[in-house]
């Protein structure tokens, strides 16, 4: 009778351990796709009060970061809000503008980097000539046309900028599909602007 008492208390021992398990790991596979959708949605809110009072907003209280631009390609159906900053926390969540290449009214680039596999997996889809627009925050429309794509590697040729050129340049990642991060290739599309709306 004992024997038996140890077993069926093994077994619910057991069983509750598997169920704990599982449990957990079910609120670990929810909790990521959770999150990354809610940060999204507080970006875009981020945003939307950025324009209605023309200055920076931070998509949530503890962020130190902003909301500072919007980029849209048209033939591809893809838009994302630009974050201030490139560091991993900032591009964890959208891309991110380098601080020193930040400002799109002087005649300097504005450089975007993102991640190749979350906010700049579409870029792999990017061809010459497309159009690629940025809004700032003043409502003010950037039109920027795609004239070069080349992959860099990072530790041979660094990236040299035309400190004179307003040029759109965004950066991210190579190869696409790797199945290991932090290599040293970097997929880079360099575009002209063309017109202030």
């Amino acid at each position: 009778m004992k024997d038996k008492f140890n077993k069926n208390n093994l077994l619910l021992l057991f069983t509750f351990t598997l169920m704990g398990i599982s449990l957990l790991l079910l609120v670990q596979g929810i909790y990521v796709p959770a999150k990354a959708w809610l940060s999204q949605k507080l970006i875009i809110h981020s945003w939307q009060q950025t324009l209605k009072s023309k200055q920076p907003s931070p998509p949530w209280p503890w962020a130190d970061t902003t909301a500072i631009a919007k980029m849209e390609v048209k033939r591809l159906n893809q838009s994302t809000i630009l974050l201030k900053g490139t560091d991993p926390t900032t591009l964890a969540f959208s891309a991110g503008v380098m601080h020193q290449y930040a400002s799109l009214k002087n005649n300097r680039p504005f450089v975007v980097a993102g991640h190749r596999d979350t906010n700049f997996s579409f870029l792999e889809e990017i061809q010459l000539r497309d159009m690629i627009k940025i809004y700032d925050i003043n409502g003010n429309i950037f039109l920027y046309k795609v004239e070069n794509i080349e992959v860099m590697n990072s530790l041979i040729s660094p990236l040299l900028l035309d400190e004179t050129e307003p040029a759109l340049v965004l950066i991210t990642c190579y190869p696409f599909n790797a199945l290991i991060a932090d290599g040293s290739l970097r997929y880079v599309i360099k575009a002209k602007k063309i017109l202030r709306l």
